[in-house]
């Protein structure tokens, strides 16, 4: 039996092509999966800056023990005990050496002179690796631990928020 055009039509499926929506639909969520893979990646980056920002007051919490460490004469006279803020007036001994050559200097400074220029090299740089940040050093307490503390401001979500590091360390024996 022989079937014409017309017979054959009544029992082929029909087959559309796709809808105008079906198709809106599949872009809505592709675009809501690369919405969501943009916020990933920026929440990713704000939290690499706040580790970065840490690991350079980890670094800036090292560099003033070394220091400590390296005047140990100033350390028992008592020159640590309270660092806070950037002295206005760099000690006189230091005034006349070239950049890089400040070794060189500390030859010519008292164990005193050479805890200011300490604080004052150190506090400027605190400022200038960290946002608004400062350094402070306390101590020493019953055990002789000193608290080099610093802060700073990050900016999160919700505004700006201040954050700080406290390391110590016991400079002499």
């Amino acid at each position: 039996m022989r079937m014409n055009l017309l017979q054959m039509d009544r029992y082929r499926p029909r087959s559309r092509g796709t809808t105008l929506l079906e198709v809106l639909i599949a872009l809505l969520v592709l675009m809501m999966g690369y919405l969501a893979v943009a916020g990933l990646q920026s929440v990713a980056l704000a939290n690499n800056h706040s580790a970065f920002l840490r690991s350079q007051a980890v670094i800036q919490a090292h560099d003033m023990s070394d220091r400590m460490y390296a005047n140990t004469a100033g350390v028992q006279a008592g020159a640590y005990n309270s660092i806070s803020g950037t002295p206005n007036n760099p000690p006189m001994c230091l005034t006349n050496v070239a950049p890089g050559h400040g070794s060189l200097a500390t030859l010519s400074c008292t164990p005193a002179q050479m805890a200011a220029f300490d604080a004052a090299e150190w506090n400027t740089a605190n400022a200038n690796l960290l946002p608004s940040g400062t350094g402070t050093v306390a101590g020493p307490d019953g055990n002789g631990v000193y608290t080099i503390t610093l802060t700073w401001l990050e900016q999160e979500a919700d505004g700006t928020a201040s954050k700080s590091f406290a390391f110590q360390v016991q400079p002499l024996p």
